[in-house]
């Protein structure tokens, strides 16, 4: 897959349909492989966290999952065509899974949320074949490798929040034998049906943020300190 290397982060230069099927590709490979969606608050905490930079950069795909990396990647010169949130590279690769009949496993912190999430998307994607856990239920992370090995399922799916979820796959990688991971955070809420998204208009102009702040005023802050992989880009671009 073309990559776009954003401030040392090779993201897909790709839009949703190739992310998905490349995907599907990485699931018949040998070994387990994961995908990470950072935005600009997680790029801004991998610059002081080593172990989280390391996780990120080696996932198999990189998706663009923020505005401010469109922009900051078409200042750089080598722009990405479309942001690819993980919530929407999901839905659009559970879709194409059930048309194969293929397993999902989803696994999180919280019985609840990953119970309503199982139920929802075996109501929103009957194809699939889906199992579920929650890592409490474990005594150690042995034992939750092992039972994930033995579902051998083709997709893992995860609701914890970031970043721990990057670092969690990056570790896990090396315990399973096949499949994808992905990490959705919040996104878990969404298919459990305790959180609503942004509607659609306000997703595709690229103004998501400002909804959420027309909602929440007190987000003004944190979505103002997300700019600054913009300011990142331009001082690359013009410094090198």
């Amino acid at each position: 897959m073309i990559t776009a290397n954003i401030l040392t982060v090779n993201f897909a230069r790709a839009g949703i349909a190739e992310c998905v099927e490349y995907a599907l590709q990485l699931m018949e490979r040998e070994g387990c492989a994961y995908v990470t969606a950072p935005d600009s608050e997680l790029m801004q905490q991998m610059q002081g966290n080593k172990s989280l930079y390391r996780a990120v950069r080696r996932a198999d795909m990189i998706l663009p999952a923020g505005n401010g990396i469109l922009l900051a990647s078409r200042i750089l010169g080598t722009p990405v065509p479309e942001r690819v949130c993980a919530l929407d590279f999901a839905t659009a690769l559970l879709a194409r899974m059930s048309e194969r009949e293929m397993h999902v496993f989803v696994l999180g912190d919280d019985y609840r949320l990953i119970e309503l999430a199982r139920e929802h998307l075996a109501e929103r994607y009957p194809g699939l074949r889906i199992s579920s856990g929650d890592t409490e239920y474990y005594s150690n992370e042995m034992e939750l490798a092992d039972v994930l090995r033995d579902a051998g399922a083709d997709l893992l799916l995860l609701g914890m929040d970031s970043p721990r979820q990057e670092l969690w796959m990056s570790r896990f990688r090396e315990e399973l034998e096949r499949g994808l991971m992905l990490g959705l955070g919040e996104g878990m809420k969404v298919y459990a049906g305790l959180t609503q998204r942004a509607p659609k208009r306000w997703r595709d102009s690229g103004f998501e943020w400002l909804y959420w702040v027309m909602k929440e005023p007190r987000l003004l802050v944190r979505t103002a300190k997300r700019s600054w992989i913009v300011f990142a880009a331009l001082w690359r671009r013009i410094f090198g």
